[in-house]
């Protein structure tokens, strides 16, 4: 059962909450523990840190305070502990809070009423939930009070006059929408009985009934589909693609752009464009695998290295520049037509087989929240954010797609800028979408050791004024020769985003 609040009401609403929290106590809380004080105490322990965000329960950060009031910027879920400070707890606790709500807001407040600790239970939690929109130009307050405890050994609030937190005051402001696709590329076979699984994420929550799929997507076309909203979760929704026509020929390369807009308050953050391809068949031997040479998932560090033509330092005078990236295999299916199997995990089932494409690499980052440097594209820029919410662009994968010459030769042939589209955003909070693009070839050049040759091709109108075209070279390895000065006027210049 929930509990609904509205306008100016004042409920009681009873629940348990027993909390440990040595971790957390301050340096007198700390102090008066090792020495044997007796002293127990509850109190809300909500902490939020730097960038706003309340950390959740088990999570913690020392060099934090609860705090007494928040301003709730987004409509994610709140989660906010009570913690009991205690010696020793032999018995189940109860405790009750008071809740008052100011101002036009819909709210559910979980738990209905109790809530049931024991000594292996010390920590719970109180969860307050936005369920519609209000007047964003109004500020709901939530006031949240300690009122008993079950335990009269123990204290509300902590024992000092300063801030006993005790009480917790929600100011709910105008909150931020974003969302962004889960990925900027989704490859296809084009058999119609194929479902494609497209998910939309909403970091900062989102409200179910702000949402129309005809409204947020933009569509560019290339083959017959219908798309359907399946599933849902309190940050993501889940649409299911399905082809009308079948798109299999094998020598016709399909491919449809959905785009996410600007809606309802909702801004795209992220991969804000979406492509779905089912490119041209090449014939070539799974087992040249020249993807292969390029990763090493034994060296959780393991980079390739490139050079860049340019003239970053605008003095007219160009010059190759180093960089490197985290490379990657690209994980896919057995029934993948470019799969070749990598790992069986030494067991006679193949279920858990695990199979990369014998073609293709990519980049990423050693960190979820972080970026690498696909193709050196952050020197591009003079003021881009290296997040990954920001600027998801920076990692690239799949990125480069190798064709043996002949299908079958190990040491040399063709390669391939995988065409796409990348979001890079800036530190000034903008935002800007690239079509990227662009071939060339490689060739083992000494034993072991690959050279790529490329250009890569960058458009974007605002930014770029059209297609900027960048010469490059990348090997498989950090010892390599110096490439030649080239003659071309493809000399790469810095942009600001």
């Amino acid at each position: 059962m929930k509990i609904l609040h509205k306008m100016k009401a004042i409920k009681i609403l009873y629940s348990i909450l027993g909390v440990s929290l040595l971790f957390a106590c301050s340096s007198d809380e700390s102090s008066k523990l090792l020495n044997g004080d007796d002293e127990q105490f509850i109190r809300f322990f909500l902490l939020v840190d730097s960038n706003n965000n309340a950390l959740e329960y088990p999570s913690s950060n020392g060099s934090l305070s609860a705090v007494s009031e928040f301003n709730k910027e987004d409509i994610k879920t709140l989660k906010i502990p009570v913690a009991l400070t205690a010696t020793e707890i032999t018995e189940n606790t109860t405790a009750t809070f008071t809740t008052s709500i100011d101002g036009d807001i819909d709210l559910t407040i979980q738990p209905e009423q109790t809530l049931r600790f024991s000594p292996t239970k010390l920590v719970d939690t109180i969860y307050v939930t936005i369920n519609k929109r209000w007047d964003f130009s109004q500020i709901p307050q939530l006031k949240l009070g300690l009122s008993e405890v079950s335990n009269s050994d123990i204290q509300i609030g902590i024992p000092n006059s300063l801030q006993p937190n005790d009480e917790l005051v929600v100011n709910f402001n105008k909150p931020s929408f974003q969302y962004a696709f889960n990925t900027n590329r989704i490859e296809i076979s084009g058999d119609p009985s194929d479902e494609i699984e497209v998910k939309v994420n909403f970091p900062l929550g989102y409200f179910n009934d702000d949402i129309d799929e005809s409204e947020i997507f933009s569509f560019l076309n290339g083959f017959d589909y219908t798309i359907n909203r399946t599933s849902k979760d309190a940050n993501s929704i889940t649409f299911t693609i399905t082809l009308n026509e079948a798109i299999n020929n094998d020598d016709v390369y399909y491919q449809t752009v959905i785009s996410l807009q600007e809606y309802n308050g909702y801004v795209p953050t992220g991969n804000s464009v979406l492509q779905i391809v089912k490119p041209i068949k090449s014939e070539r031997d799974i087992n040249t695998n020249p993807a292969a040479s390029f990763y090493n998932l034994a060296d959780q560090y393991y980079r390739t290295y490139g050079e860049t033509w340019n003239d970053f330092n605008d003095d007219g005078i160009c010059q190759w520049s180093s960089f490197n990236a985290f490379t990657y295999p690209v994980i896919v299916d057995v029934n993948d037509a470019n799969a070749i199997l990598y790992d069986d995990l030494g067991t006679i089932d193949t279920s858990d087989d695990i199979y990369h494409d014998a073609f293709k690499i990519g980049f990423n980052s050693t960190i979820a929240t972080s970026t690498t440097n696909s193709f050196n594209i952050k020197r591009w820029f003079s003021n881009e954010s290296t997040s990954a919410a920001n600027s998801p662009g920076f990692n690239i994968s799949p990125a480069l797609e190798f064709f043996p010459e002949n299908g079958t030769n190990k040491t040399q042939g063709t390669v391939l800028v995988i065409p796409q589209y990348i979001t890079i955003g800036g530190n000034n909070d903008t935002s800007h979408v690239f079509a990227i693009s662009g071939e060339g070839t490689y060739e083992e050049i000494a034993t072991g050791l690959f050279e790529i040759k490329f250009q890569l091709h960058l458009t974007n109108e605002e930014v770029l004024g059209g297609t900027v075209t960048a010469e490059y070279r990348l090997y498989n390895n950090r010892s390599y020769p110096d490439p030649e000065d080239l003659t071309t006027t493809n000399c790469l210049k810095e942009y600001s985003l």
